[in-house]
């Protein structure tokens, strides 16, 4: 019937195929078996707008219904009607341009196998993704093809091409959108670039992702946790680029993060880890010192310090050791805030609470006690 010259039975044979393929995988591997992938791909060039529409959805279908499936419509590419669609969107419907996004995503969407997640299985969408999302809105399609993106960019490939398709303004701007999911997919975009030292990375922040950080890292715990992956990202780069995060106003915001004993650990994970990586440059240049103690880095630490989360007391005594152990002009400061936030206290329950079971923290706490507060580094007596 999809081959047939008669519309009517073509729309008619698209609608069965399209509900047939919202049951269960094996009606829909029959579907595949009798090969429809093809056929509905054939029938994109028909006229008729519903006939195009249950042919993507069908198709679409198709390419969730399991790996194998997804599989099958990879290997006969049977994607390019949705991206010809998306190509030139002013020429389709909204409906359709819509179930267009729609396959995308789920075409591109991981499979547990492995086995298609390719750069050269999408290497020829990239482009047209890329071209969509740089629309002056962000309707529900652009949060789609995003997501999409998303998807595909599990290769350090793939930002590289981004970049190049003049994507990342847009998905910077993204950031900061209200559109929950389009924002989150955005961070987790560019977190991908703020990964990569040096051009990738520079881009981003040539675009102004610190300001739209600033913006996002207040909102929802998903949000303010991939905005600290980002930062994290950026503060692990080169020292020039890591100082560009230091002269933003950011800093005192994540120091906020990890003293805030209320914040998902989560999001106190990815913080404290900016922190350490500009606690671990400061070695080298202490005007990154000077900036964590301005940030009210010691007071966050020290309030860290009382979380029963092993690695956010792991990362906070490693920074405090930075900050009072490293021979610099500001360390004795640093010393101060520490008893001043009674930290000294704090240290000494590290190491006594987690000797034997997180040695590192434990010694690390201790050895610093011996050092700088000796009356409070011995046992108590029993």
């Amino acid at each position: 019937m999809l081959s047939s010259s008669n519309a009517t039975l073509v729309s008619e044979a698209s609608w069965i195929l399209f509900n047939v393929t919202l049951g269960t995988s094996r009606q829909t591997s029959a579907v595949v078996s009798a090969g429809a992938i093809p056929r509905l791909v054939a029938v994109f060039a028909s006229d008729v707008e519903d006939t195009t529409h249950n042919a993507l959805l069908a198709l679409g279908n198709i390419a969730g219904a399991s790996d194998e499936l997804r599989g099958a419509f990879l290997e006969q590419r049977a994607f390019r009607p949705a991206l010809e669609i998306l190509a030139d969107p002013s020429k389709f419907s909204a409906k359709i341009v819509n179930a267009a996004t729609w396959v995308m995503e789920t075409c591109t969407a991981p499979s547990t196998t492995g086995k298609h997640n390719k750069v050269s299985t999408f290497r020829e969408t990239l482009p047209v993704l890329c071209k969509f999302i740089q629309q002056k809105n962000e309707s529900k399609p652009i949060a789609t093809v995003v997501r999409a993106l998303r998807h595909i960019c599990y290769s350090n490939v793939v930002p590289n091409m981004i970049f190049e398709a003049g994507a990342v303004p847009h998905l910077v701007q993204f950031c900061t959108s209200k559109n929950d999911g389009l924002r989150e997919d955005a961070l987790s975009l560019v977190a991908r670039f703020a990964y990569h030292e040096g051009m990738l990375l520079q881009s981003i922040l040539d675009n102004g992702i610190l300001q739209a950080l600033q913006t996002c890292i207040t909102n929802h715990v998903r949000s303010r946790q991939l905005a600290c992956v980002v930062a994290s990202n950026i503060a692990g780069a080169t020292p020039l680029q890591a100082e560009a995060l230091i002269q933003s106003s950011i800093l005192p915001v994540l120091t906020g993060l990890v003293a805030n004993q209320e914040e998902a650990v989560r999001v106190q994970h990815e913080a404290v880890a900016v922190l350490l990586h500009l606690a671990t440059k400061g070695e080298r240049n202490h005007d990154f010192f000077s900036s964590l103690l301005e940030a009210d880095c010691v007071e966050a630490c020290c309030a860290a310090l009382q979380s029963t989360d092993w690695m956010l007391v792991e990362k906070s005594v490693r920074i405090i050791k930075y900050l009072i152990d490293t021979p610099w002009s500001g360390a004795d400061d640093a010393i101060e805030r520490l008893e001043d936030s009674g930290g000294v206290k704090l240290l000494r329950k590290v190491w006594l609470e987690h000797d034997g079971n997180h040695r590192t923290e434990s010694a690390t706490a201790h050895t610093l006690l011996r050092v700088y507060f000796p009356e409070s580094s011995r046992r108590p007596k029993v």
